[in-house]
């Protein structure tokens, strides 16, 4: 009997479904040619740093080992980015003009810490032949990251939402609250991942 088989629940399949609409998304964002498409870049690649996380964790819960040994030692964890790429999706929408520099790639030096981490997770696994995620340095690496993750995550949301709140002070005041509504879908948006990062938590 072959003991090598996929294990799969309707969580997983739910999970495979999404993978494919998010990656799809993420593509659309990514090559679609509109006004925006600077900042749609950045939305895409926050897309694709989600969908990638989701793939490791559906492919830990399948048992993809069984069948690729090494497959989770491929970098697909990329969460320390998450913060920054929605910073600067935001920033691009509020001031479409701003040329990114050099030291905004300092925002992103974060992940150099979880990329490192990694390398320290696949040395031990190459040592003791274990999954990556069965190694003690994931167990004692792992929750300071998603600790550094949700703090990043929540620096960045606040960021954001004080970047909308400056562009409605450079709009001249006409009368009325309604120059205050052209960005409320983005706000509606920040605030509803951020009630959703949250939830994950």
């Amino acid at each position: 009997m072959n003991a090598h088989i996929f294990h799969i629940s309707p969580y997983d399949l739910a999970f495979l479904g999404t993978i494919f609409i998010g990656l799809m998304f993420a593509l659309l964002l990514g090559f679609t040619k509109r006004v925006n498409q600077a900042a749609n870049r950045f939305l895409g690649l926050a897309l694709a740093t989600i969908v990638l996380s989701m793939i490791w964790v559906l492919g830990n819960d399948v048992g993809l080992g069984t069948y690729f040994p090494h497959w989770n030692w491929m970098p697909m964890q990329f969460s320390l980015v998450l913060g920054p790429l929605i910073y600067f999706y935001v920033l691009k929408i509020t001031r479409p003009e701003y040329k990114i520099r050099f030291k905004d790639l300092l925002h992103f030096s974060p992940l150099l810490l979880q990329q490192g981490a990694l390398l320290l997770e696949v040395r031990e696994s190459i040592k003791s032949a274990a999954a990556t995620f069965d190694t003690l340095i994931f167990r004692r690496l792992n929750p300071v990251l998603h600790l550094l993750v949700f703090i990043s995550v929540s620096a960045y949301l606040f960021a954001s939402h004080r970047l909308v709140e400056r562009f409605y002070q450079t709009l001249e005041f006409n009368g009325g609250d309604r120059y205050r509504y052209e960005l409320r879908w983005l706000h509606n948006l920040l605030m509803g991942f951020g009630l959703l990062w949250l939830l994950w938590i």
